[in-house]
Protein backbone atom coordinates (compact mmCIF):
# COMPACT_ATOMS: atom_id res chain seq x y z
CA UNK A 1 0.00 0.00 0.00
CA UNK A 2 1.59 3.27 -1.13
CA UNK A 3 1.91 6.05 1.42
CA UNK A 4 -0.12 9.10 0.40
CA UNK A 5 2.19 12.08 0.81
CA UNK A 6 -0.10 14.68 -0.80
CA UNK A 7 -3.19 14.63 -2.93
CA UNK A 8 -2.44 13.82 -6.57
CA UNK A 9 -4.38 14.91 -9.65
CA UNK A 10 -6.76 12.40 -11.19
CA UNK A 11 -5.00 9.61 -13.06
CA UNK A 12 -1.77 9.93 -11.05
CA UNK A 13 -0.54 7.21 -8.67
CA UNK A 14 2.02 6.88 -5.92
CA UNK A 15 4.73 4.25 -6.43
CA UNK A 16 7.94 3.34 -4.64
CA UNK A 17 11.09 3.85 -6.68
CA UNK A 18 11.75 0.12 -6.38
CA UNK A 19 8.51 -0.47 -8.33
CA UNK A 20 9.55 1.63 -11.32
CA UNK A 21 13.19 0.54 -11.75
CA UNK A 22 14.82 -2.67 -12.90
CA UNK A 23 17.52 -4.69 -11.22
CA UNK A 24 21.00 -3.85 -12.57
CA UNK A 25 24.11 -6.01 -12.64
CA UNK A 26 27.67 -5.62 -11.39
CA UNK A 27 30.84 -6.04 -13.43
CA UNK A 28 34.46 -6.85 -12.64
CA UNK A 29 36.85 -4.96 -14.97
CA UNK A 30 39.80 -6.86 -13.47
CA UNK A 31 38.67 -9.92 -15.41
CA UNK A 32 39.35 -7.98 -18.64
CA UNK A 33 42.70 -6.60 -17.54
CA UNK A 34 43.75 -5.14 -20.89
CA UNK A 35 40.34 -3.87 -21.95
CA UNK A 36 39.70 -0.11 -21.98
CA UNK A 37 36.81 0.88 -19.72
CA UNK A 38 34.97 4.16 -19.26
CA UNK A 39 34.91 4.71 -15.50
CA UNK A 40 32.52 7.16 -13.88
CA UNK A 41 33.05 8.03 -10.24
CA UNK A 42 31.60 10.83 -8.13
CA UNK A 43 34.30 13.28 -9.27
CA UNK A 44 33.05 12.73 -12.85
CA UNK A 45 29.79 14.50 -12.02
CA UNK A 46 29.17 18.23 -12.29
CA UNK A 47 26.53 18.60 -9.62
CA UNK A 48 25.57 22.09 -10.74
CA UNK A 49 24.59 20.75 -14.15
CA UNK A 50 23.57 17.24 -12.99
CA UNK A 51 25.74 15.90 -15.79
CA UNK A 52 28.67 13.58 -16.44
CA UNK A 53 31.45 15.92 -17.48
CA UNK A 54 34.64 14.00 -16.70
CA UNK A 55 34.43 10.27 -17.50
CA UNK A 56 37.79 8.50 -17.21
CA UNK A 57 39.29 5.86 -19.47
CA UNK A 58 41.14 3.13 -17.59
CA UNK A 59 42.50 -0.33 -18.28
CA UNK A 60 40.74 -3.16 -16.48
CA UNK A 61 43.87 -3.99 -14.50
CA UNK A 62 43.99 -0.38 -13.23
CA UNK A 63 40.35 -0.28 -12.16
CA UNK A 64 39.75 0.64 -8.50
CA UNK A 65 37.86 -1.85 -6.35
CA UNK A 66 34.78 0.42 -6.42
CA UNK A 67 34.48 0.16 -10.22
CA UNK A 68 31.72 -2.43 -10.26
CA UNK A 69 28.36 -1.06 -11.44
CA UNK A 70 27.28 -1.52 -15.05
CA UNK A 71 25.55 1.52 -16.55
CA UNK A 72 24.06 2.33 -19.94
CA UNK A 73 22.43 5.22 -21.76
CA UNK A 74 19.29 6.57 -20.01
CA UNK A 75 20.27 5.21 -16.60
CA UNK A 76 20.01 7.67 -13.71
CA UNK A 77 22.99 7.51 -11.35
CA UNK A 78 22.55 8.82 -7.81
CA UNK A 79 25.52 9.16 -5.41
CA UNK A 80 24.55 7.52 -2.12
CA UNK A 81 27.48 9.02 -0.21
CA UNK A 82 26.64 12.53 0.99
CA UNK A 83 23.37 12.41 -0.95
CA UNK A 84 22.53 15.98 0.07
CA UNK A 85 25.25 17.17 -2.35
CA UNK A 86 23.14 15.80 -5.21
CA UNK A 87 25.82 14.16 -7.32
CA UNK A 88 23.20 12.95 -9.77
CA UNK A 89 23.19 12.52 -13.53
CA UNK A 90 21.20 11.08 -16.40
CA UNK A 91 23.47 9.02 -18.65
CA UNK A 92 22.84 10.78 -21.96
CA UNK A 93 25.59 9.19 -24.09
CA UNK A 94 26.72 5.76 -25.17
CA UNK A 95 30.07 5.01 -23.55
CA UNK A 96 32.54 2.30 -24.51
CA UNK A 97 32.48 -0.37 -21.79
CA UNK A 98 31.00 1.89 -19.11
CA UNK A 99 31.36 1.07 -15.42
CA UNK A 100 30.42 3.23 -12.43
CA UNK A 101 31.53 3.44 -8.83
CA UNK A 102 29.68 1.51 -6.16
CA UNK A 103 29.15 4.95 -4.63
CA UNK A 104 26.20 5.28 -7.05
CA UNK A 105 22.78 3.72 -7.02
CA UNK A 106 21.92 2.92 -10.65
CA UNK A 107 18.24 3.60 -11.43
CA UNK A 108 17.16 1.97 -14.70
CA UNK A 109 13.50 2.61 -15.41
CA UNK A 110 10.86 0.10 -16.48
CA UNK A 111 7.82 0.78 -18.69
CA UNK A 112 6.02 2.76 -15.96
CA UNK A 113 8.27 5.81 -16.04
CA UNK A 114 10.45 7.79 -18.45
CA UNK A 115 14.10 8.04 -17.46
CA UNK A 116 14.09 11.85 -17.85
CA UNK A 117 11.02 12.11 -15.60
CA UNK A 118 12.72 9.97 -12.95
CA UNK A 119 15.92 12.01 -13.32
CA UNK A 120 14.15 15.28 -12.63
CA UNK A 121 12.32 13.71 -9.70
CA UNK A 122 15.46 12.50 -7.90
CA UNK A 123 17.01 15.99 -8.16
CA UNK A 124 14.04 17.48 -6.30
CA UNK A 125 14.01 18.63 -2.68
CA UNK A 126 10.93 16.44 -2.17
CA UNK A 127 13.08 13.34 -2.75
CA UNK A 128 15.74 14.72 -0.37
CA UNK A 129 13.10 15.21 2.34
CA UNK A 130 12.01 11.59 1.98
CA UNK A 131 15.47 10.03 2.21
CA UNK A 132 16.86 12.28 4.96
CA UNK A 133 15.69 9.97 7.81
CA UNK A 134 17.58 7.05 6.22
CA UNK A 135 20.94 8.86 5.89
CA UNK A 136 23.40 7.61 8.50
CA UNK A 137 27.02 8.27 9.46
CA UNK A 138 28.27 11.47 11.08
CA UNK A 139 31.58 11.97 9.26
CA UNK A 140 30.61 10.10 6.08
CA UNK A 141 26.82 10.31 5.71
CA UNK A 142 25.35 7.82 3.26
CA UNK A 143 22.20 5.99 2.28
CA UNK A 144 21.83 2.43 1.00
CA UNK A 145 20.42 1.64 -2.44
CA UNK A 146 17.54 -0.15 -0.75
CA UNK A 147 16.58 2.80 1.43
CA UNK A 148 16.76 5.18 -1.54
CA UNK A 149 14.35 2.95 -3.45
CA UNK A 150 11.84 3.16 -0.60
CA UNK A 151 11.11 6.77 -1.58
CA UNK A 152 7.71 7.43 -3.15
CA UNK A 153 7.32 8.99 -6.60
CA UNK A 154 4.12 10.41 -8.13
CA UNK A 155 3.48 8.78 -11.52
CA UNK A 156 1.12 10.19 -14.17
CA UNK A 157 0.53 8.65 -17.60
CA UNK A 158 3.51 8.34 -19.92
CA UNK A 159 1.99 11.06 -22.13
CA UNK A 160 1.76 13.42 -19.15
CA UNK A 161 5.34 12.54 -18.16
CA UNK A 162 6.47 13.51 -21.68
CA UNK A 163 4.66 16.86 -21.39
CA UNK A 164 6.21 17.56 -17.96
CA UNK A 165 9.71 16.63 -19.13
CA UNK A 166 9.37 18.87 -22.19
CA UNK A 167 8.26 21.78 -20.00
CA UNK A 168 11.04 21.19 -17.46
CA UNK A 169 13.65 20.94 -20.23
CA UNK A 170 12.61 24.35 -21.54
CA UNK A 171 12.28 26.15 -18.20
CA UNK A 172 15.31 24.70 -16.43
CA UNK A 173 17.54 25.18 -19.47
CA UNK A 174 16.71 28.88 -19.44
CA UNK A 175 17.41 29.12 -15.71
CA UNK A 176 20.67 27.15 -16.00
CA UNK A 177 21.80 29.45 -18.81
CA UNK A 178 21.08 32.49 -16.64
CA UNK A 179 23.05 30.93 -13.76
CA UNK A 180 26.00 30.21 -16.07
CA UNK A 181 26.05 33.85 -17.20
CA UNK A 182 26.04 35.00 -13.57
CA UNK A 183 28.88 32.61 -12.74
CA UNK A 184 30.82 33.93 -15.73
CA UNK A 185 30.35 37.44 -14.36
CA UNK A 186 31.86 36.33 -11.05
CA UNK A 187 34.81 34.72 -12.83
CA UNK A 188 35.33 37.88 -14.90
CA UNK A 189 35.28 40.06 -11.77
CA UNK A 190 37.90 37.78 -10.16
CA UNK A 191 40.05 37.84 -13.31
CA UNK A 192 39.97 41.63 -13.59
CA UNK A 193 40.81 41.99 -9.91
CA UNK A 194 43.74 39.55 -10.20
CA UNK A 195 44.97 41.28 -13.35
CA UNK A 196 44.96 44.67 -11.63
CA UNK A 197 46.87 43.29 -8.66
CA UNK A 198 49.45 41.61 -10.88
CA UNK A 199 49.85 44.75 -12.99
CA UNK A 200 50.62 46.98 -10.00
CA UNK A 201 53.23 44.67 -8.52
CA UNK A 202 54.80 43.89 -11.92
CA UNK A 203 55.11 47.58 -12.74
CA UNK A 204 56.88 48.13 -9.43
CA UNK A 205 59.69 45.73 -10.33
CA UNK A 206 61.48 48.50 -12.26
CA UNK A 207 60.67 51.31 -9.83
CA UNK A 208 61.03 49.84 -6.35
CA UNK A 209 63.88 47.89 -4.74
CA UNK A 210 63.46 44.12 -4.77
CA UNK A 211 64.05 42.48 -1.40
CA UNK A 212 64.40 38.88 -0.34
CA UNK A 213 61.12 37.88 1.27
CA UNK A 214 62.80 36.58 4.42
CA UNK A 215 64.64 39.91 4.84
CA UNK A 216 61.44 41.92 5.17
CA UNK A 217 59.00 39.41 6.64
CA UNK A 218 59.00 36.78 9.37
CA UNK A 219 57.64 33.41 8.22
CA UNK A 220 56.94 30.65 10.73
CA UNK A 221 55.04 27.38 10.47
CA UNK A 222 52.00 26.77 12.59
CA UNK A 223 52.27 24.35 15.46
CA UNK A 224 50.29 21.25 16.41
CA UNK A 225 52.62 18.74 18.08
CA UNK A 226 50.14 16.29 19.61
CA UNK A 227 49.35 13.04 17.82
CA UNK A 228 46.75 12.21 16.74
CA UNK A 229 45.95 15.77 15.71
CA UNK A 230 42.22 15.15 15.93
CA UNK A 231 42.39 13.97 19.55
CA UNK A 232 39.13 15.15 21.13
CA UNK A 233 40.99 16.01 24.34
CA UNK A 234 42.56 19.02 22.58
CA UNK A 235 39.31 20.69 21.53
CA UNK A 236 36.33 22.53 22.92
CA UNK A 237 37.94 25.52 24.63
CA UNK A 238 38.17 29.26 24.04
CA UNK A 239 41.10 29.44 21.59
CA UNK A 240 40.19 29.57 17.87
CA UNK A 241 41.87 26.83 15.84
CA UNK A 242 42.25 27.87 12.20
CA UNK A 243 42.58 25.26 9.45
CA UNK A 244 43.36 25.50 5.72
CA UNK A 245 39.67 25.57 4.80
CA UNK A 246 39.08 28.54 7.12
CA UNK A 247 41.85 30.45 5.32
CA UNK A 248 40.52 29.53 1.88
CA UNK A 249 36.96 30.54 2.70
CA UNK A 250 37.80 33.87 4.35
CA UNK A 251 37.02 37.20 2.72
CA UNK A 252 40.42 38.75 3.47
CA UNK A 253 39.89 38.51 7.25
CA UNK A 254 39.41 35.25 9.14
CA UNK A 255 36.44 35.91 11.40
CA UNK A 256 34.87 32.44 11.61
CA UNK A 257 36.33 29.06 12.51
CA UNK A 258 35.11 25.49 12.82
CA UNK A 259 37.09 24.36 15.87
CA UNK A 260 38.62 25.64 19.11
CA UNK A 261 41.45 24.46 21.33
CA UNK A 262 41.21 24.14 25.10
CA UNK A 263 44.16 24.69 27.46
CA UNK A 264 45.65 21.30 26.57
CA UNK A 265 45.33 22.12 22.89
CA UNK A 266 46.97 25.51 23.37
CA UNK A 267 49.86 23.98 25.31
CA UNK A 268 50.94 21.86 22.32
CA UNK A 269 50.35 24.68 19.84
CA UNK A 270 50.90 28.44 19.75
CA UNK A 271 48.60 31.45 19.91
CA UNK A 272 49.27 33.82 17.01
CA UNK A 273 48.29 37.48 17.39
CA UNK A 274 45.47 39.16 15.51
CA UNK A 275 46.56 40.66 12.13
CA UNK A 276 49.01 37.82 11.45
CA UNK A 277 48.82 36.87 7.78
CA UNK A 278 48.01 33.18 7.25
CA UNK A 279 49.15 31.37 4.09
CA UNK A 280 48.32 27.72 3.41
CA UNK A 281 51.19 25.45 2.36
CA UNK A 282 49.29 22.16 2.11
CA UNK A 283 46.01 21.00 0.56
CA UNK A 284 44.74 24.25 -1.04
CA UNK A 285 48.16 25.83 -1.66
CA UNK A 286 48.63 29.60 -1.44
CA UNK A 287 45.34 30.72 0.08
CA UNK A 288 45.87 33.90 2.08
CA UNK A 289 43.91 35.65 4.81
CA UNK A 290 44.50 37.85 7.86
CA UNK A 291 43.66 36.73 11.38
CA UNK A 292 40.74 38.68 12.74
CA UNK A 293 41.48 37.41 16.24
CA UNK A 294 44.26 35.70 18.21
CA UNK A 295 44.27 32.07 17.06
CA UNK A 296 46.18 28.79 16.72
CA UNK A 297 46.83 26.92 13.50
CA UNK A 298 48.70 23.74 12.42
CA UNK A 299 51.86 23.46 10.34
CA UNK A 300 49.85 23.29 7.11
CA UNK A 301 49.53 27.07 7.58
CA UNK A 302 52.36 29.58 8.00
CA UNK A 303 52.13 32.83 9.94
CA UNK A 304 53.64 35.90 8.25
CA UNK A 305 54.30 39.30 9.80
CA UNK A 306 56.56 42.27 9.10
CA UNK A 307 57.79 45.41 10.82
CA UNK A 308 58.90 46.90 7.48
CA UNK A 309 55.83 46.25 5.34
CA UNK A 310 52.25 47.46 5.63
CA UNK A 311 50.10 44.41 6.48
CA UNK A 312 47.55 45.09 3.74
CA UNK A 313 50.29 45.68 1.16
CA UNK A 314 51.92 42.39 2.09
CA UNK A 315 48.56 40.59 2.03
CA UNK A 316 47.73 41.80 -1.48
CA UNK A 317 51.20 40.87 -2.74
CA UNK A 318 50.84 37.35 -1.36
CA UNK A 319 47.48 36.88 -3.10
CA UNK A 320 49.28 37.20 -6.45
CA UNK A 321 51.47 34.17 -5.70
CA UNK A 322 48.88 31.39 -5.47
CA UNK A 323 49.35 29.99 -8.97
CA UNK A 324 53.14 30.23 -8.69
CA UNK A 325 53.20 28.46 -5.32
CA UNK A 326 50.75 25.78 -6.42
CA UNK A 327 52.90 24.95 -9.45
CA UNK A 328 55.90 24.40 -7.18
CA UNK A 329 54.08 22.08 -4.78
CA UNK A 330 55.12 18.47 -4.91
CA UNK A 331 52.34 16.00 -5.61
CA UNK A 332 53.19 13.14 -3.31
CA UNK A 333 50.53 11.90 -0.90
CA UNK A 334 49.38 15.49 -0.51
CA UNK A 335 50.49 18.63 -2.28
CA UNK A 336 52.58 20.92 -0.09
CA UNK A 337 55.36 23.48 -0.22
CA UNK A 338 58.20 24.16 2.19
CA UNK A 339 59.51 27.40 3.63
CA UNK A 340 62.52 27.33 1.26
CA UNK A 341 60.16 28.05 -1.65
CA UNK A 342 58.83 31.10 0.18
CA UNK A 343 62.36 32.29 1.00
CA UNK A 344 63.23 32.36 -2.73
CA UNK A 345 60.49 34.92 -3.43
CA UNK A 346 61.45 38.52 -4.03
CA UNK A 347 59.06 41.35 -3.19
CA UNK A 348 59.05 44.93 -4.53
CA UNK A 349 59.35 47.30 -1.57
CA UNK A 350 58.31 50.93 -2.12
CA UNK A 351 58.27 53.45 0.72
CA UNK A 352 55.78 52.85 3.51
CA UNK A 353 53.67 55.79 2.31
CA UNK A 354 53.44 54.30 -1.18
CA UNK A 355 52.60 50.89 0.32
CA UNK A 356 49.70 52.45 2.22
CA UNK A 357 48.43 54.23 -0.91
CA UNK A 358 48.50 50.94 -2.88
CA UNK A 359 46.81 49.10 -0.01
CA UNK A 360 44.02 51.71 0.22
CA UNK A 361 43.42 51.45 -3.51
CA UNK A 362 43.11 47.69 -3.38
CA UNK A 363 40.95 47.82 -0.26
CA UNK A 364 38.45 49.90 -2.25
CA UNK A 365 38.60 47.52 -5.24
CA UNK A 366 38.34 44.52 -2.92
CA UNK A 367 35.27 45.90 -1.13
CA UNK A 368 33.58 46.63 -4.45
CA UNK A 369 34.40 43.15 -5.78
CA UNK A 370 33.00 41.51 -2.64
CA UNK A 371 29.81 43.56 -2.93
CA UNK A 372 29.35 42.71 -6.62
CA UNK A 373 29.97 38.99 -6.02
CA UNK A 374 27.56 38.98 -3.08
CA UNK A 375 24.85 40.47 -5.31
CA UNK A 376 25.57 37.87 -8.00
CA UNK A 377 25.51 35.08 -5.41
CA UNK A 378 22.12 36.29 -4.17
CA UNK A 379 20.74 36.19 -7.71
CA UNK A 380 22.09 32.67 -8.22
CA UNK A 381 20.43 31.58 -4.97
CA UNK A 382 17.10 33.02 -6.16
CA UNK A 383 17.50 31.14 -9.45
CA UNK A 384 18.16 27.90 -7.59
CA UNK A 385 15.09 28.49 -5.44
CA UNK A 386 13.06 29.05 -8.59
CA UNK A 387 14.27 25.71 -9.96
CA UNK A 388 13.18 23.99 -6.75
CA UNK A 389 9.78 25.67 -6.93
CA UNK A 390 9.29 24.59 -10.55
CA UNK A 391 10.20 20.98 -9.74
CA UNK A 392 7.82 21.02 -6.77
CA UNK A 393 5.00 22.24 -8.99
CA UNK A 394 5.81 19.67 -11.70
CA UNK A 395 5.45 16.69 -9.36
CA UNK A 396 2.19 17.99 -7.93
CA UNK A 397 0.64 18.23 -11.40
CA UNK A 398 0.64 22.04 -11.34
CA UNK A 399 3.10 22.76 -14.16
Amino acid sequence: MEQVLYQLPGGWEWHKLEEVVEKTENLNPLKDANKLWTYIDISSIDRDQFAITDPKEILGKEAPSRAKKHIQKNDVIFATTRPNLKNIALVREEYSSPVASTGFCVLRTNEKVLSAYLFYFVTSDFLQDQIEPFVSGASYPAITDGDLKKASIPIPSVGEQERIVEKLDALLTRINTAIEHLQESTALADALYASELSSVFSSGLDRWPLREFNDVAKVERGKSKHRPRNDKLLFGGEYPFIQTGDVRNAQKYITTFSATYNEKGLKQSRLWPKDTICLTIAANIGSVAILGMDACFPDSVVGISSTELDTDYLYYFLTTLQQQLDSKANAAAQKNINLKILSDIKIPVPTLDVQKIIARRFNEIDELAVKVKAEISEKITLMQQLKSSILDSAFKGKL
